[in-house]
């Protein structure tokens, strides 16, 4: 099998970003994961991309706009086929408005999205994970 070229990662990674990662008009809630519901000092938090009807979420918060700076192939391991891609992306983001509270101004984050790729027995490539 011939190993992809850098171009056929970075557009992958970049198209990932752009379409499932971070697109535009993605919303996020972020609730709270309690380990015991007893005991309010052991918590952690999750976010996802859907209301939950039974729980108040903490926070909601919305892209507005993401821009690729740059794609970078970080690591190649064609043994095993997988490579690393480095996105990093400006993401413009708006806070959730609670009830009378004032609208805030988005805020643009600069984010290095790390996006793991790999390819099936038929060659095709995939991306099978990203991280921040």
């Amino acid at each position: 099998m011939n190993s992809p070229t850098d171009e056929q990662l970075k557009k992958l990674a970049e198209m990932y970003i752009l379409n499932t990662y971070a697109p535009p008009g993605l919303t996020a809630y972020i609730y709270e994961e309690q380990d015991d519901l007893d005991d309010d000092t052991t918590c952690r938090t999750y976010t996802t991309e859907w209301p939950k009807p039974d729980e108040e979420a903490l926070s909601s918060w919305q892209i507005l706009d993401t821009n690729i700076d740059s794609v970078t192939v970080e690591e190649r391991d064609e043994e095993a086929r997988e490579w690393t891609v480095l996105v990093e992306a400006l993401v413009t983001v708006c806070d959730s408005k609670e009830e009378g509270e004032e609208e805030e101004d988005p805020e643009v984050q600069s984010r290095n999205i790390s996006v793991y790729v790999t390819s099936d027995s038929n060659g095709e490539l995939y991306v099978f994970d990203a991280e921040e």
